[in-house]
């Protein structure tokens, strides 16, 4: 039978290629991408694809009760959008947990995270860091058949909004070697679908090594 995939971070730059990716496997019959507002991007047209609207602060699913297969997690957000640490707090961390516990409800049992290299629960010297190590270790707790964790270095991909410091660094960090190398952020969306076929019974890490050019296998 056909799968059925939820995606959070829809809007963002992962996240729009998990859905362009999701909707176009043959695998899938359906991709449902959690939003606060409805996305007016390419992949919102296809066939496949609903847009279902939450509110992350009371997160339930009124649409359906219909079976999950796999989640998918590319939610976040940055120092300069959310300067509040404990709002910050919420959407890097709360949020996706929140999102992993409801697609445990409805019978999921893959759940996909983009996480970020450095990530380490404790961590004395990257708040930012930290959230990330937290967050890994509590999805671990929960118990999925199947739990990956994309944990990329500076992600390259045409964002939405022009950020210079980042833009600045892609090009030094494209030189890199190992997991420090940038990397597109094609390749991550492509390198999580992709560990949700192995079905390896246990979590996994990605780094950005090991993810480089895995969008070819979708090409």
């Amino acid at each position: 039978m056909k799968k059925t995939a939820w995606v959070a971070g829809a809007s963002g730059l992962i996240g729009g290629h998990l859905m362009t990716l999701l909707s176009q496997h043959p695998d899938y019959d359906k991709v449902i991408a959690f939003v606060r507002k409805p996305v007016d991007s390419p992949w919102s047209k296809h066939p496949k694809v609903e847009q279902w609207r939450v509110n992350y602060d009371d997160l339930k699913t009124e649409q359906t009760t219909d079976k999950v297969d796999e989640l998918y997690c590319a939610l976040g957000s940055t120092t300069r959008k959310t300067p509040d640490k404990e709002a910050y707090y919420q959407i890097d961390v709360n949020y996706p947990l929140k999102f992993a516990s409801l697609g445990q409800l409805h019978g999921a049992q893959y759940f996909g995270l983009v996480s970020s290299h450095g990530a380490k629960a404790n961590s004395k010297v990257s708040f930012y860091l930290k959230m990330k190590g937290e967050l890994e270790q509590s999805l671990e707790k929960l118990g999925y058949s199947d739990l990956t964790i994309a944990r990329p270095s500076l992600l390259k991909g045409n964002r939405q909004e022009y950020r210079v410091v980042e833009k600045m660094s892609e090009s030094l960090l494209s030189l890199m070697p190992g997991n420090y190398k940038a990397i597109e952020s094609l390749d991550v969306a492509a390198a999580l679908i992709q560990s949700a076929q192995l079905q390896s019974g246990k979590a996994s890490y990605l780094n950005s090594k090991s993810m480089q050019k895995a969008s070819l296998a979708f090409s």
